[in-house]
């Protein structure tokens, strides 16, 4: 977090501090640094010539009082509204989202596409490669050929963070990355649901973490939570009364905050677990990371800290979980239909596989350091989005690091406008939040061209860089990028205008899909790795060369002919069901490693001659055993994303097998009808 004062009158040195605590040792992510540090980093980098173009015109845009599209954004059938799936995404996927994507087809009416198949996103694909496709260049979004709301249904290993910052600088863009095929549904059908006329309470709650001795959460605490709910409530009454005089009634929003001593993890819990969750919360704290590797890391990096860490002074060990909020300390039986959360945290809402703040102060490594296994979305947001008996609409939050420069720029104090008109958005005009945040997208264009503007002056030797200046530039920068959506981009808040009485939250309809595990056809995919980056062939799927596609053609043999051919199918495919069915325990996939392919054969189910480097077995219950591959102490990443491709690849052939299954059933089920 960047500061020059604790509150606008107490002077500190002038060194930056950032937001961010390693769990595995209880020290700050990042010393503070020296304006001159900092500024000698922002001088060895750029921005991106296509991006840099996109915000130049996005600055324009803003400064004509216009930006994103030329629409009402509240209409969908003017904006449009887009799903992009991966080309290869599991249908099961597409499928389990199809009551989301059936509501967006009826509001957005002809501006409604979904891109999937040859029509998704495609490997390696960047923004502007995957417009061109649909003869769309930089400028505001055109919904007659893209849609303005765009949802990203995918991990971000897959469609990168990358593609979803530039695209968000043109377009309202959000991302939802589950584990399971159910949560993908039980987001759908809360969504669904929320628009089914919920009117909830109108109630916003503003959670500020202020621990001891740590100048970053006083700061977030005193500068960003507690003014930005005064001031909502003050602009509050003004709302009304204009309201009034146009003969309409607005949402009388009840804004609590809760602060430094209230802000314990007891009180989050009590908070997200109750009946009367708020439809809107807005948090602000340390957010814990742990190093790459490290178990904790994709369950509870992300998490935020709360009142309960004693602050750097006392505590100088590692974080235990009573000192942080994680997705798993949110019951199953939470219902959160209807809320929108804003997470100010580091990681917050997911963390990239390397670090995108250059260590090269404190290292001498040439490339970026490696920080996690693989991209990947924080676990909270995504348990909070995939609740059971429902889930929340959307939580913004950051990838990467969370910086201060967001609401304290230097001598000119607090700036908390941008937040302020995020949230009159969403609370006052009833605004999705795809658009809400496009106030965020706009302080991006601003600061992007000052910054390129002031590094091209220093490259050519214009100017001398002021230290801090450039500094504070430069993380701003960083910090404006990362702020992403998760959820629906087209998603409100589902509250009542005082007309009537709020209502209690319904319990989405209990949904009948089984768990994935146990859909599962038994798989061993065996693939063969000769390192560096040179891959063999895969062996086939086991369950894929066990697909008896003949099958079909007897079917229709049987139906022309039942008297003569109706038993033998039968047997055949009772046969092939009772196998099947039989083998249906377990998905395998192992990748072995040889520095001499000539030497490597395929004997009773294994590799000879080759090595055994990643592990994945899931079993019909769904534990999981995962082994990692480690080189010199460090994940190999490089082999582990190999790994977990053929993870994603057997699991799509057992997904295509069942269909095959089910199809053939049921095609008996209609022929041995009387």
């Amino acid at each position: 977090m960047n500061s020059d004062t604790l509150s606008g009158n107490e002077p500190f040195p002038e060194t930056l501090i950032f937001n961010g605590i390693d769990g595995a040792s209880g020290r700050y992510l990042l010393p503070e640094m020296t304006p001159a540090q900092v500024s000698a980093l922002a001088q060895g980098q750029s921005i991106e010539p296509d991006l840099l173009q996109d915000l130049e015109i996005r600055a324009d845009l803003v400064k004509n009082k216009h930006a994103g599209v030329e629409a009402d954004p509240r209409d969908l059938a003017q904006t449009g509204w887009g799903v992009i799936f991966a080309h290869d995404a599991d249908p099961a996927i597409i499928e389990a989202l199809d009551p989301l994507i059936r509501l967006r087809q009826e509001q957005a009416s002809e501006r409604f596409k979904v891109y999937s198949g040859a029509d998704g996103h495609r490997p390696g694909e960047s923004k502007g490669d995957f417009l061109e496709r649909y003869e769309m260049g930089p400028g505001p979004a055109n919904p007659d050929k893209v849609p303005y709301y765009l949802l990203i249904v995918g991990d971000p290993a897959t469609i990168t963070y990358r593609f979803q910052y530039q695209l968000d600088v043109q377009y309202a863009v959000g991302r939802l990355a589950f584990d399971t095929v159910d949560e993908y549904a039980h987001y759908a059908q809360s969504v669904v649901q929320a628009e089914k006329g919920l009117r909830l309470s109108p109630r916003a709650t503003f959670f500020g973490v202020s621990n001891s001795d740590d100048r970053a959460t006083s700061m977030s605490s005193d500068n960003l939570v507690q003014p930005l709910a005064e001031k909502l409530l003050a602009l509050q009454a003004g709302w009304s009364a204009e309201a009034s005089k146009a003969g309409k009634q607005l949402p009388q929003w009840t804004i609590e905050t809760l602060l430094k001593e209230q802000a314990t993890k007891a009180t989050l819990n009590a908070l997200l677990g109750s009946s009367q969750a708020p439809a809107l919360l807005f948090s602000a704290s340390h957010g814990i990371s742990f190093p790459n590797g490290d178990p904790r890391q994709l369950p509870h990096q992300g998490a935020l800290i709360c009142q309960d860490w004693p602050g750097p002074e006392i505590w100088r060990e590692a974080i235990p979980q009573d000192f942080y909020f994680a997705g798993e300390d949110l019951s199953s039986d939470a219902n959160l239909l209807g809320t929108v959360a804003f997470f100010f945290a580091c990681y917050g809402a997911g963390t990239p596989q390397e670090d995108e703040f250059a260590h090269q102060i404190w290292s001498d490594q040439p490339q970026r350091r490696v920080i996690a296994p693989h991209d990947f979305v924080a676990a909270l947001p995504r348990r909070m989005m995939g609740l059971p008996k429902g889930g929340a609409l959307a939580v913004v939050g950051h990838v990467e690091r969370a910086w201060g420069v967001s609401f304290f720029w230097g001598k000119a104090g607090p700036q908390i406008q941008v937040f302020q008109d995020c949230f009159q958005r969403l609370m006052k005009g009833n605004y999705p939040i795809g658009y809400a945040v496009e106030e965020f997208n706009n302080r991006y264009a601003e600061i992007s061209s000052e910054l390129t503007v002031q590094l091209e002056d220093i490259r050519y030797r214009l100017k001398n860089p002021k230290d801090m200046e450039l500094a504070r530039l430069w993380t701003a920068n960083n910090d404006a990028r990362n702020y992403i959506l998760l959820g629906d981009p087209a998603v409100r808040l589902s509250v009542g205008d005082g007309s009537a009485p709020p209502q209690d939250r319904p319990s989405i309809p209990e949904i009948a899909i089984q768990p994935a595990a146990a859909t599962a056809a038994t798989v061993s995919t065996v693939t063969a790795v000769t390192l560096p980056l040179e891959t063999a062939p895969v062996a086939p799927s086991v369950a894929a060369a066990a697909v008896d596609y003949g099958l079909i053609d007897s079917f229709k043999q049987a139906q022309a002919n039942l008297s003569g051919t109706l038993g033998n199918f039968v047997s055949r495919l009772s046969d092939f069901l009772g196998k099947a069915l039989d083998e249906a325990t377990s998905l395998e996939v192992s990748t072995y490693v040889s520095e001499d392919m000539s030497q490597v054969k395929y004997e009773a189910g294994q590799f000879t001659g080759a090595r055994l480097r990643a592990l994945t077995r899931i079993e019909i219950d769904g534990d999981t055993l995962i082994c990692v591959p480690e080189s010199d102490g460090e994940v190999d990443t490089t082999l582990w994303k190999i790994h977990m491709d053929m993870v994603q690849q057997a699991q799509i052939s057992r997904t295509e097998l069942l269909k095959t299954v089910v199809s053939a059933a049921t095609g008996l089920v209609d022929l041995i009808k009387p």
